[in-house]
């Protein structure tokens, strides 16, 4: 797993985004992934993607005041999962 893509589990980790609480995607991959390569941030990109897919990441379009955009949350029933993977 990327340093990128563990950086973001454990931003969603510590804050407790999870279930119903939620964060913008586009911000928190900017913010956690800003220091990695182009390459490495792409990697990460994909690693997020694979995760959404798998169901640890839930991701919801949310209204806000600029507009609609994807928010992310971690599933509270994949939390050991998570767990594993960052270990």
């Amino acid at each position: 797993m990327n340093n990128g893509t563990k950086a973001i589990l454990l931003f969603l980790l510590n804050k407790r985004y999870i279930g119903g609480k939620h964060f913008p995607e586009e911000k928190l991959f900017v913010s956690r992934t800003k220091y990695l390569a182009r390459d490495e941030q792409r990697k990460c990109e994909t690693e997020l993607h694979d995760l959404i897919r798998s169901g640890s990441i839930l991701r919801a379009k949310k209204r806000t005041g600029k507009g609609s955009e994807w928010h992310i949350s971690l599933n509270p029933h994949k939390l050991q999962e998570i767990y594993e993977m960052i270990a």
